[in-house]
């Protein structure tokens, strides 16, 4: 293709048009503006501001017939500097991020504080659950012996309220009875194999109420063991009690 170039420029020239402007192409990319050029040997030669500056075939790639539209007295570009650059458009500047503080150091004393707060909060949930458990249970022995609820006594103004009564007074008699002979109460009561002196049997009622009177006095214990131990430990306990 240089090759074609060359004789097309060279055929200009014996036509007698080489008095125009023209365009020389570069290989690297620079375009270099003549009024005349001729070719010598291995070499395109032109004459420019500091004299006549020849370059070698081999680095150029065409040369043209310069547009109408491009000025004739365009700069001559030197063959030894560079084609200017256009300068790297620079990124963007980033938001600096907010500087995240570490946290400040907890003192001994704020950690032994935390921590007895954590304990007091656990002492006083297991607390409410036994009260709400034991006052659960109450009621339920309540409406079973006296047939209503609440801690005020009531007069027994129906059959049903003095039968109630009365399995209670027997259910405690039966209780008695087998704790005499180290036999299980309520629930977990059965007649001793080759007795001849076994208690009465439990009705179904007064079973239950054995249960219950059994159940009442193991979440009341659990209850004041934990109320003991806050007052220990200096934990405030007296708007917890029971009604």
């Amino acid at each position: 293709m240089l090759k074609a170039s060359l004789i097309a420029g060279l055929l200009c020239l014996s036509f007698g048009i080489a008095n125009g402007q023209y365009v020389v192409v570069l290989k690297n990319g620079r375009q270099l503006a003549v009024q005349n050029y001729r070719e010598e040997g291995g070499m395109i030669k032109f004459s420019g501001a500091a004299g006549e500056i020849g370059v070698s075939k081999d680095q150029v790639e065409i040369i043209r017939r310069a547009d109408p539209s491009e000025s004739t007295a365009a700069p001559r570009v030197s063959l030894d500097r560079p084609p200017p650059q256009t300068a790297p458009e620079s990124p963007p500047a980033q938001s600096a991020e907010p500087e995240v503080k570490s946290p400040a150091a907890v003192s001994p004393d704020q950690q032994q504080a935390k921590k007895r707060a954590e304990e007091a909060k656990a002492y006083e949930s297991k607390l409410k659950e036994l009260t709400a458990q034991l006052k659960e249970l109450r009621e339920r022995y309540s409406l079973m012996t006296r047939g209503n609820q609440g801690p005020e006594p009531s007069f027994f103004t129906s059959e049903e309220a003095f039968k109630g009564q009365q399995d209670d007074l027997l259910s405690r008699l039966r209780d008695a009875q087998n704790r005499a002979q180290g036999l299980p109460t309520g629930s977990a009561a059965s007649s001793p194999q080759f007795s001849l002196d076994a208690p009465p049997a439990y009705t179904e009622r007064q079973r239950e109420l054995s249960d219950l009177r059994s159940r009442m006095s193991q979440v009341e214990s659990e209850r004041d063991r934990i109320i003991n131990e806050m007052r220990g430990k200096g934990f405030e306990v007296g708007s917890l009690f029971l009604e």
